[in-house]
């Protein structure tokens, strides 16, 4: 029989996200017999083998560059030029120091791993580091570190070279995993895992296919950025921690929604909320979603829904589409995707941000006539996609008052398709509703 098994990933500052995914693994009762993992995933995957989820938690949240690396660089990023400033900072340590000095990590792991107790877990562990300059993988295990070395290992695992210096050990030279396999799924398969999560921080390293038919596997990637993965900052370690919660949680069928969270049901209620209001607006302009497409405004629109959804493959269906364009109208109007949402309140934080946009309604240009997609996109370049998005919804508002031709909404969906494709919900939303009730919970 089988076992369960959590397989995290490198990243740096990103791996703030695998901790809200260990939380959520908590709540669901998922008792992993295995970890393996890569780089910060190996330190990670360390203190999920010591079962200490408040002490992991702890140290994310407190954590700073300083903490990390001895480099004269502060967390937060204040616009592109102090980005560009840190980025340099980075690259002169790596010219005359070969990388950053990672002590202040090697203090901070010796304070919380507890190497007996890791070895005293049934759970397994497994990691992988590189041997420098031959690039040949290390595969270990808590059983095959000599006692008293797991913490110089675990270094070795995350020592992300050349932007942090690499490790020595005895005669040899150590640098980060995930120059061999950033997501070490097959490590966890060959230890005896048959249902496996898998938490990928889309950071630089080799990440190989995973083909493996008989095993179960959850593979979970943030939709939104996790940030800078070499700067530690504890209001994006909360912001990561929540996210990775939150994926975890519809990863395992307890929510639903694809950028942002629902409770059960709610996915439904959005839809059946502007069903009738988006037929119209769908039958006014010829701009049915569905398969059987006549205009290369819908087979663009088509993509992109594909796109939004990340399903390349398979039929998108009337609710699903509402989905998307009602996750991508909120994420155009900045909600926040770190709380959970009902029908009901994502419908009243989309109608006070979309009020507070009209604000803005004296700095998108005037309602033109028909014109090219080709001409639409050069009248609409240089704007802000929020204010893109107003332009569009009153494109669809004067096209429901016969003001604006369908054959121009349908140039517009093709020249700014994903705001086209939100403000077709947001109209559905701002629709009259007494033909389309639909009783939701607050």
């Amino acid at each position: 029989m089988g076992k369960k098994a959590v397989v995290l990933g490198g990243g740096g500052s990103r791996g703030s996200y695998q901790i809200g995914v260990w939380k959520a693994l908590q709540e669901l009762d998922f008792d992993y017999e295995i970890v393996t993992g890569t780089s910060v995933g190996a330190l990670n995957g360390a203190m999920m083998v010591q079962k200490d989820y408040e002490l992991a938690e702890h140290m994310w949240q407190k954590l700073k560059t300083s903490d990390v690396m001895d480099v004269a660089v502060t967390d937060k990023i204040e616009g592109r030029k102090d980005l560009t400033g840190k980025v340099g900072t980075f690259l002169s340590e790596m010219v005359k120091n070969g990388g950053a000095d990672p002590r202040p990590l090697e203090q901070m792991l010796r304070a919380y791993i507890d190497e007996e107790k890791i070895r005293r877990s049934p759970v397994e562990f497994g990691f992988i580091t590189v041997e420098y300059p031959r690039l040949v993988p290390k595969v270990l295990s808590k059983e095959s570190v000599p006692v008293g070395e797991l913490v110089d290992y675990l270094m070795a695992s995350a020592a992300c070279f050349p932007a942090m210096k690499a490790r020595v050990i005895g005669d040899k030279t150590y640098i980060d995993g995930g120059y061999s396999d950033n997501l070490p799924v097959k490590m966890a398969v060959e230890m005896g895992a048959d249902d496996i999560v898998a938490v990928d921080l889309d950071a630089i390293g080799i990440v190989k296919k995973m083909d493996f038919p008989t095993v179960r596997l959850r593979c979970l990637k943030s939709r939104w950025d996790l940030g800078v993965f070499l700067l530690f900052d504890s209001d994006t370690t909360v912001r990561n921690i929540q996210l990775g919660y939150l994926e975890t949680l519809k990863a395992f069928g307890k929510r639903e929604g694809f950028l942002y969270t629902f409770l059960p049901g709610e996915t439904t209620a959005l839809y059946r909320r502007i069903e009738k209001q988006s037929d119209i607006l769908l039958a006014k302009s010829g701009m049915y979603l569905i398969p059987g497409n006549v205009y290369p405004a819908q087979a663009r629109a088509q993509r992109k829904l594909r796109q939004i959804l990340d399903r390349p493959q398979g039929r998108l269906d009337s609710e699903t589409i509402a989905l998307a364009c009602c996750e991508t109208a909120a994420r155009l109007l900045d909600v926040t995707p770190l709380e959970e949402y009902t029908a009901r309140s994502m419908e009243a934080v989309l109608t006070e941000n979309y009020q507070k946009l009209e604000r803005d309604a004296e700095k998108i240009p005037r309602i033109l006539a028909a014109r090219s997609a080709k001409e639409l996109t050069k009248h609409l370049m240089g704007l802000e996609k929020r204010l893109v998005l107003l332009y569009c919804c009153r494109c669809l508002d004067e096209m429901l008052e016969g003001c604006f031709s369908p054959s121009a909404v349908r140039a517009l969906c093709s020249a700014v398709t994903e705001e086209f494709l939100a403000a077709m919900y947001l109209c559905s939303l701002r629709q009259p509703k007494a033909e389309n009730k639909v009783d939701t919970n607050p």
